[in-house]
């Protein structure tokens, strides 16, 4: 079984950043939203590493970071008391460059679908357990190392009565995460079809 453990500090956190963006940028290539969202193909890799130093750093200072002990696999969890993101936090962090990073029409993309989540998540119990992201290498994935990378929180959420809750916008993450109690509030379309589904776990 693969050991996983929490980042504990912005030290450990810097020396391992690299590792982890590759990694992301990598689980998450092929992923409608990102392709939406980055839709230069050639660009997508770097750009996509650019954008999860900025969540990984946001849920370092926020949240959990969990990780596998060969760094294969990351999630980030906020809450269980701030759940929803800060964007006034995100900015300072670095969001704010998004429009010369990506572009302005993939700034706008990226808008209109997450102020769609934002205000289905605001609408959430106060307190709550809130997966942001959840990625494995695509060498490694289907072993069960994402199961083993919510063990914790999902455990925590029923020994305190609360509520998880993630969006996910591929059919076979919405199959993953059924499997482990979470069911569909909101299923809609964004881009070019794409689907996405807002789901929650209520505590076993």
């Amino acid at each position: 079984m693969t050991v996983i453990s929490k980042i504990q500090s912005k030290v450990e956190l810097k020396s391992h950043l690299s590792e982890f963006t590759k990694v992301l940028s990598r689980a998450f290539y092929n992923d409608p939203y990102y392709v939406h969202i980055m839709p230069n193909d050639k660009k997508r890799i770097s750009q996509t590493q650019w954008w999860m130093r900025i969540l990984l750093k946001y849920t370092q200072k926020n949240g959990t970071i969990y990780v596998t002990s060969d760094y294969t696999g990351i999630a980030m969890w906020l809450g269980p008391n701030n759940p929803t993101l800060d964007n006034i936090q995100l900015a300072l962090a670095g969001l704010i460059l998004y429009p010369f990073k990506i572009g302005i029409r993939s700034f706008i993309n990226m808008l209109d679908v997450s102020t769609k989540w934002e205000k289905e998540h605001s609408k959430q119990n106060k307190k709550h357990y809130y997966l942001m992201v959840i990625g494995v290498d695509s060498d490694v994935q289907r072993k069960g190392i994402g199961s083993q990378l919510m063990e914790d929180v999902l455990a925590k959420a029923d020994n305190e009565k609360l509520d998880c809750y993630l969006e996910t916008v591929t059919t076979e993450n919405l199959l993953f995460y059924q499997k482990h109690n979470f069911e569909i509030i909101k299923n809609k379309k964004f881009g070019n079809g794409y689907q996405y589904w807002i789901m929650k776990r209520t505590p076993k």
